[in-house]
């Protein structure tokens, strides 16, 4: 009797859990991280007490949402790699990503602030976003669709940038569809092709030779007289920060 008892209180309390997770997730969803325990115990039909006992915390309790729901993003990532395009799988992923941040603000504030879509699920043990992330750009760079300048760190920081902006759904859209362009390696192969001038008016005797140790594109004439190394601000940062890394 007392075993049957003590089963029906678990049930009960993973009941009880449950519930108070998926109300947890509605709210942080739509209204942010600013929500209370209390609001969601009252929102859950359950007692504080009941929500203090699962989530001693409000960080605790968030955690926990936002770990099943970047699990899922993860989960999505990974199963795009079995797609046979990869520039396709890539910026599908761009766009799922930023449509589904947008659209939660909890996650929109763990991609923009907090940091905890890099943080390693509980169950797996791994970057449950990062790491699909990475693959899919290794497998674009690959096929020649994204520009091999580009690390995972920097598409993290374009991520998080659009997700950020200030402004309705449609403009961010669109914007984030300017910045996700700029990726494309046809797009970059156009710019850098360009036809430098022969002379820089400043100096006409300034001609860099050579080609960008990085992206391999050409280096445009220095107006300091003093050639350049790099094609642009971009390769040379990354070959700033491959070169702290090697240190």
């Amino acid at each position: 009797m007392q075993t049957a008892v003590k089963r029906a209180e678990r049930v009960d309390a993973q009941r009880n859990r449950q519930k108070v997770l998926e109300t947890a997730d509605r709210l942080f969803g739509e209204r942010g991280t600013s929500v209370s325990l209390g609001e969601i115990a009252v929102a859950a039909g359950v007692g504080a007490g009941t929500v203090y006992r699962h989530f001693p915390t409000k960080d605790a309790l968030l955690a926990t949402v936002l770990d099943q729901r970047l699990v899922q993003l993860g989960e999505y990532g990974t199963a795009m790699l079995a797609g046979d395009d990869p520039e396709r799988a890539f910026f599908d992923y761009l766009v799922f990503l930023t449509e589904q941040s947008f659209a939660n603000r909890a996650i929109c504030e763990a991609l923009a602030a907090r940091g905890d879509w890099q943080e390693p699920s509980k169950s797996e043990g791994r970057c449950v976003v990062d790491t699909p992330l990475a693959m899919l750009l290794r497998r674009a760079q690959d096929a020649g669709a994204v520009r091999p300048d580009v690390d995972p760190e920097d598409v993290r920081a374009l991520l998080s940038g659009c997700v950020v902006m200030n402004a309705s759904t449609e403009r961010i859209r669109r914007l984030a569809g300017v910045v996700w362009d700029g990726l494309r390696a046809s797009r970059n192969a156009e710019i850098r092709n360009e036809t430098w001038p022969e002379s820089n008016p400043r100096n006409e005797t300034s001609v860099t030779e050579g080609a960008c140790p990085v992206c391999g594109g050409p280096i445009a004439p220095s107006a300091t007289g003093r050639p350049a190394k790099y094609c642009s601000a971009a390769c040379r940062q990354k070959a700033f920060r491959d070169k702290r890394k090697a240190a």
